[in-house]
């Protein structure tokens, strides 16, 4: 198959799904779905990380399919795989479009060329909620899964609204632990700290949960946080957990009173919602080793401490 004429570099931090919305649009056709259909494969799957229609899209393009593999989002039932991470589809949003206002409009220019504009992966990560070049909150489309993952073709539904989303007024909340996912996401420096040790959905998501115990107890109404509730919790926690193991062993002990009058003691008892979110997970990497870790830590105060593992 000869390579297209009109081609583009892939971006840092692109997604394929998008790389091959842009290539669409830039040869003048309005869909990445009405693109691959016309050079055998389909869109569809290569949104979802298939390697036969990501060796075609590799060809058309005068790449090779390895060099493509940095914005593959490969998805197996309920998780998506990501250039060196695996999250669970309640963390990553593969069902909506997900992005900055501002970035899209300096990426398409003055002439709103949007084949300029990329997605990037970073933004369909739950655990971050706004811009952090801009610092104003990520619009999000819903749409069909693969239509949302069209992107130049997701712009063009709110190209008349850009500037004014654009304009919203930066977040006034610190997000620390935003950045840190965002750097291991786009495998920067690693900051060595006690959350490294642990796969990123697992880290990233236990520090939201320790930041939500410590500001409103053991058993937070989770379902009825906003952006910005997360945001604060998600701060809360990282405060303390950059701090290492022993300051998120001290923020926890704080638990472990009073004495419970049940006869058989378990970490659930004390840590609530914590421990019933990490045990709803244990199956899913790290999670088993964060709810052994809050496991040693009652039992240092409770040596007969009864495990909740359902192993």
């Amino acid at each position: 198959m000869a390579k297209l004429s009109l081609t583009l570099p892939i971006q840092p931090s692109e997604t394929l799904p998008s790389y091959c919305s842009r290539i669409a649009a830039v040869n003048g056709i309005k869909s990445a779905s009405e693109f691959s259909s016309h050079f055998g494969f389909r869109f569809d799957r290569l949104a979802k990380g298939w390697h036969v229609d990501m060796e075609v899209f590799a060809e058309l393009v005068g790449k090779e399919p390895d060099k493509l593999l940095v914005g593959q989002l490969a998805q197996f039932g309920k998780t998506v795989e990501t250039y060196g991470d695996v999250f669970t589809r309640e963390f990553i949003d593969t069902d909506s479009c997900r992005f900055c206002p501002a970035c899209v409009l300096n990426d398409i220019g003055p002439k709103y060329s949007f084949h300029r504009a990329y997605g990037r992966t970073e933004w369909m990560l739950r655990f971050v909620h706004t811009c952090p070049d801009h610092g104003i909150p990520l619009i999000r489309l819903a749409s069909k899964r693969t239509n949302a993952s069209d992107f130049a073709k997701q712009l063009r539904t709110v190209v008349g609204n850009l500037e004014l989303h654009a304009n919203e007024p930066p977040s006034n909340f610190p997000t620390r632990l935003q950045d840190y996912v965002i750097n291991r996401v786009r495998g920067g420096k690693s900051q060595g700290i006690w959350l490294d040790r642990f796969p990123l959905q697992a880290a990233a998501h236990f520090t939201e949960l320790l930041g939500a115990v410590v500001r409103d107890g053991s058993d937070p109404e989770l379902e009825s946080y906003t952006s910005d509730d997360w945001i604060e919790v998600a701060d809360i926690g990282f405060e303390i957990a950059k701090e290492g193991l022993s300051a998120v062993r001290t923020a926890l002990q704080v638990f472990l009173t009073p004495t419970p009058s049940a006869r058989r003691i378990r970490a659930s008892v004390f840590f609530g919602r914590l421990s019933a979110e990490l045990l709803e997970r244990f199956d899913q990497p790290g999670y088993l080793d964060l709810m052994k870790f809050l496991e040693d830590v009652a039992r240092s105060r409770y040596p007969k401490l009864v495990s909740d593992f359902p192993i």
